[in-house]
């Protein structure tokens, strides 16, 4: 199991339009690759279905299906703490500690893992950083990217080392 988990460091009163956009490019790079899509702390919803319904109804990527078809097979996780059963946490920085680097060649080495991507101009929070197990620079160059051109690097770097859903 392969987790891409939007960690929200924007606002957690207020539902804004990044939020909306965010999940639904990862969703759709979840669907692509066959990932589940977890989100931690986003309190504006108590369910699932209520967030797929907003997305859904918000998206034009893919007229809104992705997301659809990620709860129809159970891939969406509204999430408080990061559940042992998504296996290790690798924390996405372009800033990575060295202690806990992990190149993208280790990754095949991952079978079940949940990769923390920071959704807002901060990055991870340190207390997310120091709790992961692994540091993923997805550049290997200390090359900060925008949010969701980082969910495609880390989504397609993942596939291609971990999945092998790469096909030639």
């Amino acid at each position: 199991m392969i987790v891409l988990c939007l960690v929200n460091t924007y606002d957690k009163l207020k539902l804004h339009e990044i939020h909306l956009r965010s999940i639904a490019r990862a969703a759709a790079v979840c669907h692509a690759f066959d990932f589940h899509l977890a989100l931690l702390d986003f309190p504006f919803w108590k369910r699932a279905s209520e967030l797929v319904e907003v997305v859904s109804n918000y998206t034009t990527i893919g007229e809104g299906r992705y997301i659809v078809e990620l709860q129809k097979t159970n891939k969406i996780h509204l999430i408080e703490k990061i559940p042992a059963h998504f296996g290790i946490t690798v924390a996405t920085t372009s800033k990575p500690d060295e202690k806990k680097k992990i190149n993208p060649r280790e990754l095949s080495s991952l079978k079940t893992a949940t990769f923390l991507i920071g959704l807002g101009r901060r990055g991870l929070p340190a207390d997310v950083l120091k709790s992961a197990k692994y540091h993923l620079d997805v550049t290997q160059r200390g090359v900060s990217l925008e949010t969701c051109t980082a969910i495609g690097a880390i989504g397609m770097l993942i596939a291609v080392k971990v999945v092998g859903a790469w096909k030639t």
